[in-house]
């Protein structure tokens, strides 16, 4: 079916302008599965058994197939559950939508008023691949997975910004996620040489119990903590083996501590330093009966009882290898979920990491094809990206089928399985808040990363709502929930002062000072710098109301009529900022 009735694709299975002709969404071209039937050979329909197959048993030949193949498996749900799904979102709702997701920021005024007048039907596929090629994208990337790996304090004992630096070139150069993977576990050097010996320098503690935790639910998306000291309260096949023979892998580890002392001034410096011991040592662990058991490195049917004869291999090395060798791709199963709900809001399972035989899949056949079409593609981030971004779901609107929200049909938030019929509000993340209100305040993009590095404001202002928390997977609590204190923080903060400020901020200063601009103009401009949308004729004109009233008490207290108009201006913009709207991307 089309995106949309009165809207044609371009070629890239997206909508272009109205009134031209329909073309459908390209059907999913699936490899041939033996014993299929020979009369739907050339018919371009799926064979009854190929229809019936596990996406996860075929090949998805093409990147339009994979596209295909997603509109399909939820066009089939949304008829399964009798859902209609959104209209099509319009092009301010997407175009702030992708650069959130892409770019963690608004974007500026120019980039949405440069999309509005491109009339090419492509132009999402266009923003698209700009985006992915941008400094923007691997920054972003490289900021949600240092966050995930590490989470975000700056006090732990390893180099957070060399570990960021080499992700943000990993997603850079679109190095594999297989490669990426593979260096984060079997990683060796000190944190300032190596980049991923960071993510186990700050782990490798206690037994390496939070190496075990962190790896399997940040990577795999299994929460096997809970089997360390007991058999998994919902998945009964996962005892304590499981979580221990895990743990082996990382017992020949270490990290060693090197200290050096300057001969002129006498200061101290320790560098850490992930080093591999020539040795096999199994981990010992009690049971609830309180019996000592040994765990030798093992994961799936493979178990490790000695080492190579040519010492050539870490057990590190040797887990990445036998995690990319798991036929059931939980690697990239694991990937394509997280990349899935960084997208929507929500996965194919809840919570995000916890995926087992014990959760519920609430698209199975969805994401065995796209975690099996990934794997096909040699683990290509962006090429995965782009068949999330181009597929149907994607682009519509957060504004869904009001019958079926009001009675609980799709509503995630309440509890539901996700049926993706519409786009789910996303809060920021306070990254991109802060990187939003530096836009917002007329800070280019360019301008961004070098103040980013430059003078660590950035960091510090994302360490008032954060703390962490003691605990054995290293965790850390977050205080960015709409509390009291990040209200009065975005009412009277730094950067909405600077934003709000004609002297300090560039777009206000801008739109304040250009006496050809109209007051109604001056409005449309504002609302485009702080939501990438233009006002309706309403909304103007209850905020021209607004601001007659305030010109009036304000001259009457003998200020300028000028003065009075920018100072309600700056209210106007102040308002903008402080909507929910702005800090939620949908």
């Amino acid at each position: 079916p089309p995106l949309i009735a009165d809207a044609a694709q371009g070629p890239d299975g997206l909508t272009g302008p109205k009134n031209s002709a329909v073309n459908p969404v390209p059907r999913v071209q699936l490899t041939r599965v033996e014993g299929a039937s020979d009369d739907h050979r050339d018919s371009g329909e799926p064979s009854r058994e190929e229809q019936t197959h596990s996406p996860a048993l075929v090949t998805i030949s093409d990147d339009n197939s994979v596209r295909g193949f997603v509109n399909q498996s939820l066009h089939k749900a949304w008829e399964d559950h009798e859902v209609t799904p959104a209209p099509l979102a319009n092009d301010a709702e997407w175009i702030r939508r992708v650069h959130l997701d892409l770019s963690g920021r608004i974007p500026t005024p120019e980039e949405t008023e440069r999309f509005f007048k491109d009339s090419r039907s492509d132009k999402r596929a266009r923003v698209l691949n700009a985006l992915l090629e941008s400094r923007d994208f691997a920054t972003h990337f490289a900021t949600v997975w240092t966050n995930l790996l590490v989470g975000r304090s700056q006090e732990q004992e390893f180099d957070r910004g060399a570990l960021f630096a080499w992700l943000e070139g990993q997603f850079g150069k679109n190095r594999s996620w297989r490669e990426t993977v593979t260096e984060l576990i079997a990683a060796r050097g000190t944190g300032d040489e190596s980049g991923p010996a960071n993510y186990l320098l700050a782990h490798l503690n206690n037994e390496a119990v939070p190496a075990t935790a962190v790896t399997a639910r940040t990577l795999l998306c299994e929460q096997l903590q809970c089997t360390q000291c007991h058999v998994h309260p919902t998945a009964k096949d996962w005892g304590q083996g499981r979580f221990w023979e895990l743990n082996a892998f990382f017992q020949q580890a270490r990290v060693e501590t090197h200290v050096f002392v300057d001969q002129e001034t006498g200061e101290r410096t320790e560098l850490r330093e992930l080093v591999d011991w020539n040795s096999l040592e199994p981990t010992y662990y009690e049971t609830l009966q309180g019996v000592i058991k040994v765990a030798y490195p093992r994961l799936e049917e493979t178990e490790i009882t000695q080492i190579p004869a040519d010492e050539s291999r870490t057990l590190r090395e040797q887990l990445a290898e036998l995690l990319f060798a798991d036929e059931d791709f939980q690697v990239a199963k694991a990937f394509v979920n997280r990349t899935w709900a960084h997208f929507f809001g929500y996965g194919f399972t809840s919570p995000i990491d916890d995926m087992g035989p014990h959760t519920p899949v609430s698209h199975p056949e969805l994401l065995d094809g796209l975690s099996r079409a990934f794997v096909d593609s040699g683990y290509d981030i962006k090429k995965l990206i782009r068949w999330v971004c181009l597929s149907e779901p994607y682009q519509l609107s957060s504004h869904g089928d009001e019958v079926g929200v009001a009675e609980g049909i799709d509503v995630p938030e309440q509890g539901e399985q996700p049926l993706f019929s519409r786009m789910y509000p996303k809060s920021l993340t306070a990254e991109q808040i802060f990187d939003s209100l530096m836009v917002a305040a007329g800070v280019s993009p360019v301008e961004l990363h070098r103040l980013a590095k430059a003078d660590g404001e950035r960091e510090r202002w994302l360490q008032q709502f954060f703390v962490d928390l003691e605990t054995e997977e290293n965790s850390e609590v977050t205080t960015l929930d709409g509390s009291l204190p990040q209200t009065l923080l975005m009412m009277n903060g730094d950067l909405i002062q600077r934003a709000v400020s004609p002297d300090q901020g560039a777009v206000v200063g801008r739109i304040l000072g250009d006496n050809r601009l109209s007051e109604t103009e001056k409005i449309r401009e504002l609302c485009l710098a702080a939501l990438s949308r233009y006002p309706d004729p309403e909304e103007v004109s209850a905020i021209r109301q607004a601001l007659r009233r305030h010109v009036k008490q304000r001259t009457d207290r003998n200020v300028p009529a000028r003065i009075a108009l920018n100072e309600g201006l700056r209210d106007v913009y102040w308002a903008y900022l402080n909507s929910s709207e702005f800090l939620v991307n949908r």
